[in-house]
């Protein structure tokens, strides 16, 4: 099975302009609305049927991946929470949790979030 892992990732992110990189690889998340994309390992059966705006799905690993999140709010007003969370099958996961990744902004954290999470 190796390689061969799935997981989700949604963002609820209407009031920031948002960039999310797993392994370095900007996904294609830009903010301003929800989003979600499915991300894969190399060798996920679904990765032929991906269009060349959709290889940069093509972005995760056995072990140890790298999440780092840029993101800046886009109204001087009060900005509404920023949710960004991550999940996969259970077989890809290392731990219980829910989450692979969990992230809720309020107007006191505005800076980068760089983290890591563990898929088998």
């Amino acid at each position: 099975m190796s390689e061969e892992m799935m997981c989700t990732i949604g963002v609820m992110g209407y009031d920031y302009e948002v960039k999310v990189l797993i392994n370095n690889i900007d996904i294609g998340i830009k903010g301003g609305k929800s989003e979600s994309k499915r991300l894969f390992g190399k060798n996920h059966p679904m990765v032929k049927q991906l269009d060349e705006n959709s290889r940069n799905h093509v972005c995760l690993k056995e072990g140890e991946n790298k999440i780092r999140i840029e993101y800046r709010q886009l109204t001087d007003e009060f900005p509404g929470p920023m949710t960004i969370e991550m999940r996969a099958e259970e077989q890809f996961m290392t731990t219980t949790d829910e989450y692979l990744f969990f992230l809720r902004t309020d107007e006191e954290n505005i800076s980068p979030v760089t983290d890591v999470f563990h898929l088998k």
